[in-house]
């Protein structure tokens, strides 16, 4: 009986806040104004454009050594979001991943995805420092062989049309086990 007359009492406190204006205001689109892209979002022009690239994976053997691919990134949303795509192949290994890329206006600061077709996702922020003109892109991951990574990508760019990259990927947040380590450069397209 205790239980009827608490629910009863709720639903009748929450029936008079409704009518007293507690719901949710009507919105009028006509007084939101969609704010300019950031400007921060103008450092990753670098990358926009299709890529080829090369890189060696330093602690694999044989075939899986040498990697080779291609990447291409474009503006997305407005220009509110670099969007691409990444093909790889060593040996029989093939490996492509779509990611997207962007600024966080609350946060301050640079996030960004990627998804694979193995099924393993990589996100994290990004750092750029325009004395070196160098990306530090830290990750948390499912790495290839399945299990949790913790990551980190560093890309420089040499010029226009060069990038010259190193990934390292550790089994724990530490980074005291290292499990690859790879380098490569990224060669635009004529």
């Amino acid at each position: 009986m205790r239980i009827r007359h608490t629910i009863s009492a709720f639903c009748l406190f929450g029936f008079g806040f409704s009518l007293l204006g507690c719901a949710a205001p009507r919105v009028d689109f006509s007084t939101i104004k969609r704010p300019d892209p950031p400007a921060q979002l103008s450092k990753y022009q670098v990358f926009v454009g299709q890529w080829n690239w090369e890189a060696v994976m330093l602690n694999a053997e044989g075939d899986g050594q040498k990697w080779n691919g291609t990447a291409e990134w474009n503006w997305t949303l407005d220009g509110r979001a670099l969007s691409g795509n990444i093909k790889a192949q060593s040996g029989e290994t093939k490996f492509e991943a779509v990611g997207v890329w962007s600024w966080h206006p609350r946060d301050k600061q640079y996030f960004w995805g990627m998804i694979n077709n193995w099924g393993y996702p990589q996100r994290g922020v990004a750092v750029y420092n325009d004395e070196s003109k160098t990306w530090r892109m830290d990750f948390k991951s499912v790495g290839l062989d399945g299990t949790t990574s913790y990551g980190r990508y560093r890309m420089t760019v040499v010029d226009q049309g060069t990038l010259d990259w190193n990934l390292t990927e550790w089994a724990d947040v530490l980074h005291l086990f290292k499990k690859l380590e790879m380098n490569g450069t990224y060669k635009r397209k004529s």
